[in-house]
């Protein structure tokens, strides 16, 4: 069995562990602040870019990945279907600004569970995290 199978299971009672990617550090930062105020999940990693996202999967536990579309180097519709590969267990959610449905039928695709607009994230994101975890789709088409 080689490190990308590897996956420490999350006991009920922990937190869910979440890996943060949007190219923006102040969105991230933003992110973080409203899902760390919540006892039961956990930012545990964040990345940049979409091949850092993957990066960070392979060495990090985590639970679900919350990505952003559009970021450098990879995207993350690539990001979400190559870890959907590295870590079938994992759950994804869509965070963007995009309001389209051509985007939200593009990350159901690569395996997205949910997809929350930026411009709602304060109010939608925790729910949509949790709905993520009881494998509940989550898709806020902004209308």
């Amino acid at each position: 069995m080689n490190h990308e199978d590897t996956h420490e299971a999350r006991r009920p009672d922990a937190p869910i562990r979440i890996l943060l990617a949007d190219d923006h550090a102040l969105v991230r930062r933003g992110v973080r602040l409203i899902l760390d105020r919540e006892p039961d999940l956990r930012v545990v990693a964040e990345a940049g870019d979409g091949a850092e996202a993957i990066a960070m999967a392979r060495t990090h536990d985590v639970d679900l990945a919350v990505l952003d579309i559009a970021m450098p180097r990879l995207t993350g519709l690539q990001a979400a279907r190559e870890l959907t590969a590295l870590k079938p267990g994992l759950r994804i959610l869509m965070l963007t600004m995009h309001d389209n449905e051509q985007y939200l039928f593009q990350a159901l695709k690569a395996g997205a569970g949910g997809y929350v607009l930026k411009s709602v994230a304060d109010r939608d994101l925790v729910a949509a995290c949790r709905a993520a975890m009881r494998d509940e789709p989550f898709l806020y088409p902004g209308r």
